[in-house]
C-alpha cells in the first residue's frame, strides 16, 4: 500500500498504486480523490520519503 496526503484536509490515506497500473514519484501531485473530504487531489508521500529528505 501507498501512502497519500490528501491536498486539500492534508489528511493521510493509503492506496496501491501498482493494482491500478500506476506510478508515482515521492511529492509527486495525482489526481486522486481523498476518501476523506473528496478532494480530487493528493500527493504522493511514501512513509520511508519524510526520513529521507531529513537525512539528506
Amino acid at each position: 500500500m501507498d501512502r497519500f496526503q490528501c491536498a486539500e484536509c492534508r489528511e493521510f490515506f493509503y492506496f496501491d498504486l501498482e493494482l491500478d497500473g500506476m506510478t508515482a514519484e515521492p511529492g509527486e501531485k495525482l489526481p486522486l480523490a481523498c476518501p476523506l473530504c473528496q478532494h480530487p487531489w493528493s500527493f504522493y508521500k511514501p512513509e520511508d520519503w519524510e526520513i529521507e529528505e531529513t537525512l539528506h
